[in-house]
């Protein structure tokens, strides 16, 4: 079933404002239309390409958001943003530090605004620590990141191996739960440790 232009664009307004929640909001869409992908019914109540989005509070800047594609599922309380030609793209601000995060998909709790990222995740701190998984999470309310996956993480020469973590928002802190391996970069020659 295709919407009027007219309803499309007030679902946007509404999937923005309650993807939101609390904050200032700035919304930045390409055109939105519903998907074709699933049978009238169980498909997405609104689907925005080239999505942007950004959440603040009291002028303060606490995340962004980019995706080639979000699709608002009402009942089920979420967005999925997938990768289209370019990764799903989330900065999380913590003060003046941020981490960078890319992945092939992400999924969206629209009541907790808690993350589940998915494909080919990286995340980049501004202190220059790395993550690599195929999936992480990301509690809005406890500001932390976890997985139960495998991990790597790199920083200044030193690239730990694992599976299951969890670190803070800007991984100064970080709990490898399981099968840790270590090599660590001297002068171009590799130092492996367990």
């Amino acid at each position: 079933m295709r919407l009027p232009l007219c309803a499309m664009a007030v679902a946007v307004v509404l999937a923005g404002v309650i993807f939101l929640g609390s904050g200032g909001v700035k919304v930045a869409a390409g055109q939105a239309r519903p998907s074709a992908e699933a049978p009238s019914g169980s498909g997405p109540n609104a689907a925005i390409e080239r999505f942007r989005i950004r959440e603040t509070r009291k002028g303060e800047r606490l995340w962004d958001v980019e995706a080639d594609r979000a699709e608002v599922f009402e009942e089920r309380g979420i967005a999925v943003l997938t990768r289209v030609v370019h990764p799903v793209q989330i900065t999380i601000y913590w003060g003046k530090e941020q981490l960078v995060t890319f992945a092939d998909k992400a999924v969206v709790d629209l009541k907790t605004k808690d993350l589940q990222l998915s494909g080919r995740v990286r995340c980049e701190s501004s202190e220059g620590t790395r993550i690599f998984s195929e999936s992480l999470n990301w509690s809005a309310g406890s500001r932390k990141i976890t997985t139960d996956a495998p991990v790597v993480i790199e920083k200044a020469g030193v690239q730990i191996r694992g599976k299951g973590m969890e670190a803070d928002t800007v991984l100064e802190r970080m709990i490898i739960r399981e099968r840790i391996a270590s090599q660590v970069t001297l002068s171009g020659r590799a130092e492996q440790r367990r």
